[in-house]
């Protein structure tokens, strides 16, 4: 029995050593797992992520016919290629981008369909050849990119892009399940082996353009367009050059009016809006008029304060202003189980009172249409943004676009866009603004 005992104390013993040297090791060699290996823990998350959201499906081998959106019998010279030939595919919702791998790298086919209008456009046909996806794309379209190897463990947007690498994380898990648990049922769970933060950039790491240039194995520069050294929960580096706006002046990524024109910007807009800098301007704007500034006003003007559930920061330690995840449920929870609304906070939750306010001073509504006609986003989110041979996406800079930068930049503006008044003039639309918003519009051009 003396012997047994030994043996078992001994066992244990040299387990636990085992167990010590992985853990030490993966501490130094935390690496990605996938985002299957989540959905033991985070069922519901993974299945609102997996069906409710684009980002699984942003980039992914082609599995069946549907999975090609793009009409073959429609006929069209730039569609040089066959149904039979395309390997893997790229968006699902305003406009689907084709695949095939050449030699080892991922290229794409010098046509596209737009899903929006249901038409073929030419796309890179001069250009194809010049653009792996392996450093204009797959840093933004994958998850585990490694732009040494350019290798990536998963397709599309997967958990890990968001939370960091996940093998630490799931390790520690497994230790608080199964055999590890007769010894080690008193070690609490590592919330630091994970990232779990409200931080805007990590929607900005890929939702921006611009580029990045690094050295390769060989001493030679790259130029990537997309962040190459973004640490999940951290600011992106400055070394990651995002293009910017020329004032006044209309550009392939900008309006004149000093709004994005192209997708995969909104970022940029966020980041100078006046949600994005909420925080800042809370404590450098307060004026009282709206009472007196206790941590209570974080509830509208900070994302920490927001998702806090224990231990509220006050306005001395909240970090983050508005954050996208405060209007946008990231997993897609809000669509898996609508009766929640997890998560999301809507404009009147913090504008209303403002609003009204607002009206009694000036003796009118806040707008002139009937609120339940038009959202908050119709005006103050126009789809002034083309995708899919139309504009299909909202301005994330929150700001109006009067009628007379349509004329002015020829650009959409917030009074005609999304059928609101599409059959109206420019002309009528700019007096009609301007009768009830005056000086508004001129206001605002004037500023850029």
């Amino acid at each position: 029995m003396q012997f047994f005992i030994k043996f078992f104390i001994s066992l244990v013993f040299i387990l636990g050593f085992i167990f010590f040297m992985v853990s030490h090791y993966d501490n130094k060699n935390n690496h990605y797992v996938g985002s299957d290996t989540c959905q033991g823990c985070h069922a519901d998350y993974y299945q609102a992520w997996k069906h409710q959201t684009l980002h699984p499906r942003i980039f992914r081998p082609v599995e069946t016919d549907e999975d090609i959106q793009g009409d073959f019998s429609q006929p069209n010279p730039v569609v040089t290629f066959k149904k039979d030939e395309i390997e893997f595919v790229i968006g699902n919702k305003w406009e689907q981008v084709y695949v095939r791998i050449i030699e080892g790298e991922y290229y794409p086919f010098p046509a596209k369909w737009l899903i929006t209008t249901q038409k073929w456009a030419a796309f890179k046909v001069d250009t194809w050849h010049k653009t792996p996806m392996s450093t204009q794309c797959n840093g933004c379209h994958t998850t585990g990119f490694n732009p040494d190897t350019y290798e990536f463990v998963e397709f599309g947007v997967g958990c890990e892009a968001c939370h960091g690498a996940g093998n630490l994380h799931s390790k520690h898990r497994q230790q608080q399940q199964g055999l590890c648990v007769a010894c080690h049922h008193n070690t609490p769970i590592k919330q630091e082996d994970i990232v779990v933060s409200v931080k805007s950039s990590i929607c900005g790491q890929c939702h921006s353009r611009g580029n990045q240039k690094k050295l390769d194995k060989d001493n030679l520069q790259v130029s990537f367009g997309f962040p190459v050294d973004y640490q999940v929960g951290e600011e992106i580096s400055k070394n990651y050059q995002m293009v910017s706006a020329v004032p006044n002046k209309n550009t392939q990524h900008w309006w004149g009016l000093g709004l994005s024109k192209n997708r995969h910007q909104e970022f940029a807009d966020f980041s100078v809006s006046k949600h994005g800098q909420s925080l800042q301007r809370l404590k450098e704007n307060h004026d009282n008029s709206q009472g007196e500034l206790v941590d209570e006003c974080l509830e509208c003007h900070s994302a920490d304060y927001i998702f806090a559930k224990n231990d509220k920061p006050s306005l001395t330690t909240a970090k983050e202003g508005i954050t996208c995840v405060v209007c946008h449920e990231p997993h897609g929870l809000d669509r898996q189980f609508p009766s929640l609304n997890r998560g999301v906070h809507s404009c009147s939750s913090c504008h209303a009172q403002t609003l009204v306010a607002k009206a009694a001073k000036i003796g009118k509504p806040h707008i002139p249409n009937l609120h339940q006609n038009v959202s908050c986003a119709d005006c103050h989110m126009p789809y002034i943004i083309e995708s899919g041979g139309a504009y299909p996406i909202r301005s994330h800079a929150f700001k109006i676009v009067p009628p007379i930068a349509s004329k002015q930049f020829d650009m959409p503006n917030s009074c005609q866009n999304g059928g609101c008044h599409a059959n109206k003039s420019v002309d009528w639309a700019i007096q009609v603004f301007d009768d009830y918003y005056p000086l508004f519009g001129k206001r605002l051009i004037n500023a850029h």
